[in-house]
C-alpha cells in the first residue's frame, strides 16, 4: 500500500501537463511573433525578397492548417493519442530545453535592423532553425518520452505524414484558387455586411462601393480582392468533401450534405467578423498589428475552428449519424515497423519532397541552388523505406517507355515562357555547377518519379478508386498532380497517361518507368538548350 500511495502522489496529471504544453507552445509562438513584428525595427518586404517573406509567412500558415488536421486526427483516433500522452509531464527537463530554444530563436532580434538587406539572412537562419527545432522538440518530449513516440509513429506514422503534407499544401491551395476572388456577388455581400456591422457599433466610415474600399482616411482596406472570403469558403468546401468521403460509411445521406451550406455560411460570417475586427484594430491606432499578425493569421485560425467544428458537429448530431450495425470481433495484428509500413513508404517520401521545397522557398532567395540538399533528403528517406519499396512488382516493358517518350516530347514541344528565365543554379560555376547538374539530374530523372508515382498513383489513386471508381479516381489524382506544376495542362495530361499505364498491368512500377523516361527527355532537352526553367 505505501508504494501504491507514493506512486499515485508522484504521478502527474496528464490533462494539466498537456494544458501546460499547449500554453507553453502558444505563448512561445506569440512572443516570437510579437517581438519580430512589433519589437524590432525591421520590415521583411523592405529588406528581403518577396519570395523569402512569402515563404516565411507560408510556413506559419501551414502550421495553422496542420494544427487543424492534427486536431481532427485527435478527435477521430482518441485511443492512440491517449496511449501516447499517458506519461505526459513526467520530466520537466524538456520544458527547459524548449525555453532555451525560444531564447535561441529570439537572438536575431538583437541584430536585425532596417536597411540591412539580405546580408543577415544566413545569420538569422543560423539561430531560427535550431531555435525552433529545440522549442518544438522540447514540447514534444514533454508530451511523451521518445519510446512512446517511436511506437506511436510506427503505428500511425503514415497518417501523421499525410496530415502534415495536407497542412503544408493548404497555403498552396489558397494560392491556386485566387482567380475566384473576383466574384462580384461574394465581395459585394461581404463589403455591405462589414459596413453595416461597423455602422451599428458607431464607427464613421468612408466607403467606396465601386472599388469596395472601406475605412477612414488613416486606415482602410479593400474588400474586392483577398478579403472577399472566397478563399475560406473554398477551403471549407474542400475540407468538407474530404471528410464526407472518408466517413461516408458513418454518415446518413443525403442529410450529411447539409454540412456544405452550414460550413459555407459559417465561413462567410466569420470572414465578415475578421474584416470588421481588422478595421477596428487599424482605426483604433494599431495599423501594423492589423495588417501584420492579425491579417496574416486570423483567417487560418478561423479555418481551423470551422474544420474542427464540422467534425465535432457531424459526429455528435444523431440525425447525421448512420445507425450502427452489429460489431464484428476481429483479432488485430500488430502494425509493421515504420520502415516496412507500405503506406508510410508511399506517403513520407512525398512529404519530405514537399517540405524541403517549402523550406527552400521560405529561406532562400534562389531556391534552385539548394536543390542538391533536397536530393540528399529525398534519397535518404527512400533508402530508409527501401525494404518496403523493393516489395513492389518491378519490370520494364515497351509500353511505359513509349508513353514516357510521348510525354517528354509533348513537354518540350509546347512553348513555355516565364517572366524570369534565369537559370536555377544562379551564379554557380566550375565544379560547383557540375555537381549541381549531376544532383539535379538524379533528382529529376530518378528520385522524383519514384516519389510522385508512389504517392499519387499507388497510394492516393488506390485509396480513391474504391470510393470513386478507377476513371474518376484517375482524373482526381491527375488534377491534384497538375496543381503542383506551373504547366498544369501538360501535367494533367501526363498524370492521366501515367494512371493508364499503371492500370494496364496493375503495377505502379510501369508508371514510375514512364515518368522517369519523360523526365529524362525533358532534362536532356533543358540541358542541351540551356532552358532549365522548363523542368
Amino acid at each position: 500500500m505505501p508504494a501504491d500511495t507514493t506512486f499515485d502522489r508522484r504521478r502527474p496529471n496528464v490533462r494539466l501537463a498537456l494544458l501546460l504544453a499547449g500554453v507553453s507552445l502558444i505563448s512561445a509562438l506569440a512572443i516570437i511573433s510579437m517581438v519580430y513584428k512589433h519589437g524590432v525595427d525591421f520590415t521583411c518586404h523592405e529588406n528581403w525578397s518577396a519570395a523569402v517573406c512569402r515563404g516565411v509567412n507560408g510556413v506559419l500558415l501551414a502550421l495553422y492548417a496542420c494544427a487543424a488536421l492534427l486536431g481532427l486526427f485527435t478527435i477521430l483516433s482518441p485511443d492512440p493519442v491517449r496511449r501516447l500522452v499517458s506519461d505526459a509531464g513526467w520530466s520537466r527537463v524538456p520544458l527547459a530545453f524548449a525555453f532555451a530554444g525560444l531564447l535561441v530563436a529570439l537572438v536575431p532580434a538583437t541584430f536585425l535592423a532596417e536597411g540591412s538587406g539580405t546580408t543577415q539572412i544566413p545569420q538569422t537562419l543560423l539561430f531560427w532553425l535550431p531555435g525552433f527545432a529545440m522549442l518544438l522538440g522540447g514540447i514534444l518530449a514533454f508530451v511523451a518520452p521518445l519510446s512512446r513516440w517511436r511506437g506511436f509513429l510506427s503505428e500511425r506514422g503514415g497518417q501523421i505524414a499525410a496530415i502534415l503534407l495536407a497542412g503544408a499544401a493548404a497555403p498552396q491551395i489558397a494560392m491556386l484558387i485566387r482567380p475566384l476572388w473576383g466574384l462580384e456577388a461574394i465581395s459585394g455581400f461581404t463589403f455591405t455586411a462589414v459596413a453595416r456591422a461597423l455602422d451599428f457599433f458607431g464607427y464613421a466610415l468612408e466607403t467606396d462601393p465601386v472599388r469596395r474600399v472601406i475605412g477612414t482616411e488613416e486606415f482602410k482596406v479593400s474588400v474586392a480582392s483577398v478579403c472577399s472570403g472566397i478563399e475560406g469558403i473554398a477551403l471549407v468546401t474542400v475540407f468538407t468533401t474530404i471528410f464526407l468521403i472518408l466517413f461516408r460509411n458513418e454518415l446518413r445521406f443525403p442529410r450529411a450534405l447539409l454540412i456544405y451550406p452550414v460550413g459555407i455560411c459559417i465561413s462567410a460570417a466569420l470572414n465578415i467578423v475578421r474584416i470588421s475586427v481588422l478595421l477596428v484594430i487599424g482605426m483604433e491606432g494599431y495599423p501594423e498589428l492589423a495588417v501584420g499578425a492579425f491579417h496574416s493569421h486570423a483567417g487560418w485560425l478561423m479555418f481551423t475552428l470551422i474544420s474542427v467544428g464540422i467534425v465535432l458537429g457531424a459526429r455528435r448530431i444523431p440525425a447525421l449519424q448512420r445507425p450502427l450495425g452489429p460489431v464484428a470481433t476481429t483479432s488485430l495484428s500488430a502494425p509493421p515497423p515504420l520502415r516496412e509500413d507500405p503506406n508510410a513508404a508511399r506517403i513520407m517520401p512525398f512529404a519530405v519532397f514537399m517540405f524541403t521545397g517549402l523550406f527552400a522557398q521560405a529561406f532562400s532567395q534562389t531556391p534552385g541552388v539548394v536543390y542538391p540538399l533536397r536530393v540528399v533528403a529525398m534519397a535518404a528517406v527512400l533508402l530508409y523505406f527501401a525494404r518496403a519499396i523493393r516489395g513492389l512488382k518491378w519490370g520494364v516493358s515497351v509500353e511505359p517507355v513509349m508513353a514516357g517518350l510521348a510525354i517528354g516530347i509533348m513537354w518540350v514541344s509546347v512553348p513555355y515562357h516565364v517572366a524570369d528565365p534565369s537559370p536555377a543554379y544562379a551564379g554557380l560555376a566550375g565544379a560547383w555547377l557540375v555537381g549541381w547538374m549531376i544532383l539535379r539530374a538524379i533528382g529529376t530523372m530518378l528520385l522524383v518519379p519514384v516519389i510522385e508515382e508512389l504517392f499519387f498513383r499507388d497510394y492516393l489513386e488506390g485509396k480513391l478508386t474504391g470510393a470513386l471508381g478507377p476513371w474518376f479516381a484517375a482524373f482526381v489524382t491527375a488534377g491534384l498532380f497538375a496543381a503542383l506544376h506551373d504547366r498544369w495542362m501538360e501535367a494533367l495530361v501526363a498524370g492521366l497517361v501515367f494512371s493508364w499505364i499503371m492500370q494496364r498491368r496493375g503495377r505502379v512500377s510501369d508508371a514510375i518507368v514512364a515518368h522517369a523516361v519523360a523526365n529524362a527527355i525533358v532534362f536532356a532537352y533543358a540541358f542541351a538548350t540551356g532552358q532549365m526553367h522548363i523542368i
